[in-house]
């Protein structure tokens, strides 16, 4: 399985090094987690074929967007670490080189993290498309449930909820995705530029897709945080009188409380994006592709589509910047503040709730609730990846063997041999550098305001002990050091409150 280990750079300032990946070691990773019962085969499989399947393509995979490392998205930070032959640059490169020029607007992608999309069809694909950060695919099993709305997908997957060819389901969104990105030219014939999956292919990455990110829901009323300013948050998210965020995204989530995951104009479309002062791009209609519609509101249709994009979760949010469909707000601050702004209040979906109007204050107080909320999450999925690394650990059965040859007329010099053939103890040291990179996103969203100190430094503390035991050869020594990692990291998030409970998919493991 693929990751990119240069990139293995915890907020932390550390980098954790895994070093080249052996390909046999490489290959058996998810055999490795499915023969210890951490994860199903058919999520295995599915995984593989996310992180690694090429389809015949042009070389780019799932993974090439939805990397494990930066939590399954891509922003122009994280793209700004990949080497220049990396195939998310193939638009960059000839033809006689496998290029495709046209596939991507460089500089967009490189610049402000946006994919190119042609989202209103193929038969002019330099001419007719939109510019799309890459969204998160985590907790896809709670966020693409569709309500009775009128529309005609039965999920909602992509930013518009119209991701998936026809249906929208969450399965055939690999089609849609493989015949956009991974196409060895813009003709797209199936069978020449790229393969597209099985059925049986679907229905394993659909169940690795569904078990990536939470499972459940939180039950905010029955949350309490230990910050005073995310506990005022907390409050006023749930005050539909005044903040109305609970109207739209339930629980923090990405379901509306008028059913499943709805599609709403909330005219973020009218902000001035600062990407177009780089190069200008086409405006965004956001779902459908056979109606004109004004997107910057200056009276004249300028793209395709209803205007609405669908909701996305917020327990997610905090570490996945930048925001909305086009990357046009770079914090959690400013992302809540948008619906205070007069593009939100002047949109459809702002007169449906009755227009929003909050202070600076109140708006940073809501942040810093979704920040504490994230770092609950992130800490999860630390602690989640520490336990699954500790149980292959604990079933090696002692102190790794030792090769020695004579070093000097009086000493021998021993080093530590592999402790199986299979990658067990590369799959370990993998979920724990995941879990490091995890924590450190924890410790940034927090610490960028100052949020739970406490909970900070033993996230910190709990780093230093998984990047101790990623170089520690014994494995007695290495199960001791991920048990005190466990008690930092489940103390820290028990500083950030109660009622933060979430339950984990197994598909977090796999990379």
């Amino acid at each position: 399985m693929r990751l990119h280990t240069a990139s293995l750079v915890s907020a932390l300032g550390v980098l954790v090094v895994l070093g080249p990946p052996a390909p046999t070691a490489d290959a058996d990773s998810t055999q490795v987690l499915i023969a210890h019962g951490l994860v199903t085969a058919a999520q295995g499989k599915g995984g593989d074929l996310f992180f690694d399947g090429e389809f015949s393509g042009n070389g780019r995979t799932c993974g090439s967007c939805h990397p494990v490392e930066s939590n399954q998205e891509i922003a122009a930070e994280f793209i700004g670490t990949l080497p220049n032959d990396d195939p998310l640059f193939v638009a960059e490169f000839p033809p006689s080189q496998g290029g495709v020029p046209g596939l991507e607007r460089p500089a967009l992608m490189r610049g402000f993290g946006l994919i190119l999309e042609n989202t209103d069809g193929f038969s002019d694909p330099t001419v007719l498309f939109t510019m799309r950060g890459v969204p998160h695919s985590l907790s896809l099993s709670t966020s693409i449930l569709a309500p009775n709305d009128g529309l005609p997908q039965i999920q909602r997957t992509g930013w518009s909820g119209d991701g998936a060819p026809m249906t929208g389901a969450l399965r055939l969104f690999p089609v849609g995705a493989v015949t956009q990105h991974f196409t060895k030219s813009l003709n797209r014939v199936e069978n020449v530029d790229f393969v597209l999956p099985t059925s049986t292919q679907l229905d394993e990455m659909e169940q690795f897709m569904l078990a990536v990110g939470r499972t459940n829901e939180l039950n905010l009323a029955s949350v309490s945080l230990s910050n005073s300013v995310a506990e005022a948050g907390r409050t006023l998210f749930l005050n539909n009188g005044v903040a109305k965020c609970n109207l739209c995204h339930l629980n923090a989530g990405a379901n509306s409380a008028f059913g499943g995951n709805a599609n709403f104009n909330t005219g973020v479309e009218r902000l001035v994006n600062p990407a177009r002062a780089v190069e200008d791009f086409p405006f965004d209609g956001g779902h459908g592709a056979s109606q004109p519609f004004d997107s910057d509101g200056d009276g004249d249709p300028d793209s395709f589509g209803d205007g609405t994009f669908n909701t996305t979760p917020l327990i997610e949010a905090a570490d996945t910047e930048p925001f909305f469909h086009n990357n046009v707000v770079q914090t959690i601050e400013g992302a809540v503040e948008f619906y205070s702004g007069p593009e939100f209040n002047g949109s459809p979906a702002g007169a449906l709730v009755g227009g929003i109007d909050l202070t600076v204050q109140q708006s940073a107080d809501i942040a810093a609730f979704l920040r504490v909320i994230n770092a609950g999450f992130n800490t999860d999925i630390t602690i989640q990846r520490t336990n699954a690394g500790l149980t292959l650990e604990n079933s090696s059965g002692g102190e790794l063997p030792q090769s020695c040859s004579p070093g000097g007329e009086t000493s021998l010099v021993c080093t530590e041999l592999p402790e199986d053939p299979n990658g067990k103890r590369q799959t370990v040291n993998a979920l724990l550098a995941l879990a490091v990179i995890d924590a450190a996103d924890a410790v940034k969203v927090l610490s960028d305001r100052n949020l739970n100190p406490t909970a900070v430094s033993r996230l910190v503390q709990g780093v230093d002990i998984l990047e101790a035991a990623i170089e520690e050869n014994g494995s007695n020594k290495r199960k001791q050091l991920m048990g005190q990692a466990l008690n930092r990291f489940t103390a820290a998030k028990n500083d950030l409150g109660s009622g933060l409970t979430l339950q984990m998919g197994k598909g977090n493991l796999l990379f």
